[in-house]
């Protein structure tokens, strides 16, 4: 799937957090898609009739946003461009969730993405603190629970990766905690996973296991790469190691097991 991505380069829009547009924006273009940051309702159709996917990220989200996502998901869906929304904080205000749940419910959506305390607020009551993650909670339960509740894929992060497809879930056990010390570890991922699922509007496990070992062996290599144990060489080493990853790479390092 990488090698396919990388050749046909599908454009990805992000409707995402302010604070990790460019960064990105150049995870995208280093993994082999090409990143448009458009939020324009007026030009949100035009821009989904060549889109192979949609990304919503919900990080920096102002009253003044909900009309431009709520038109950007009703255009996806018009055009079959797959969705995947990342709730980010949506435990730590009504707000953010009551958005979240008027989205799911209107629209249909190929993938949630978030921590284990998003998924957890979306499907019944989590309190966070910003983007923390309860760790205490499990991500294989949580993936289930709201796989079954939504009726869409489901990857939650944490420790150990879940995703959850038609009641079958991977767990995924690479990644870097340096992940979780630079803004937009999980932002970023939100983005590859829209750039291999796209034009399907009904990811397989298989493919959503693949964007997820990708991005979790690449940020092994990088913080395996000089400095790469400081956040800020790591965040660069990241981007650096989206672009030479190979699928063979990956195929040697994912530690997956299918529950």
């Amino acid at each position: 799937m990488l090698n396919q991505l990388r050749k046909d380069n599908p454009l990805i829009i992000c409707i995402t957090n302010d604070v990790v547009k460019n960064f990105t924006a150049n995870g995208l273009l280093a993994i082999g898609a090409s990143p448009a940051m458009a939020t324009e309702k007026l030009e949100m159709e035009e821009f989904l009739r060549h889109a192979g996917a949609l990304l919503i990220n919900i990080g920096s989200i102002e009253a003044g946003d909900i009309d431009n996502m709520m038109s950007a998901a009703k255009f996806a869906n018009q055009h079959d461009v797959p969705i995947v929304l990342d709730p980010v904080a949506c435990g730590a205000s009504k707000f953010r969730k009551d958005f979240c749940l008027k989205l799911l419910g209107t629209y249909d959506v190929a993938v949630i993405r978030g921590n284990a305390s998003e998924l957890q607020a979306l499907i019944g009551d989590a309190s966070m603190k910003g983007t923390d993650a309860d760790t205490s909670l499990s991500t294989e339960t949580v993936a289930r629970n709201a796989n079954k509740q939504f009726g869409c894929a489901i990857v939650v992060t944490g420790k150990t990766d879940a995703i959850c497809v038609d009641g079958k879930v991977s767990l995924i056990d690479n990644g870097s905690e340096l992940l979780t010390k630079v803004t937009g570890g999980g932002c970023l991922l939100g983005a590859v996973v829209a750039s291999f699922i796209y034009n399907e509007t009904k990811p397989t496990l298989e493919v959503l296991t693949e964007a997820l070992t990708t991005y979790t062996v690449a940020s092994e290599f990088a913080e395996k790469s000089p400095n790469g144990t400081l956040p800020g060489h790591f965040a660069v080493h990241l981007i650096d190691q989206l672009y030479s990853i190979q699928e063979s790479d990956v195929a040697e390092n994912r530690l997956v097991k299918e529950v």
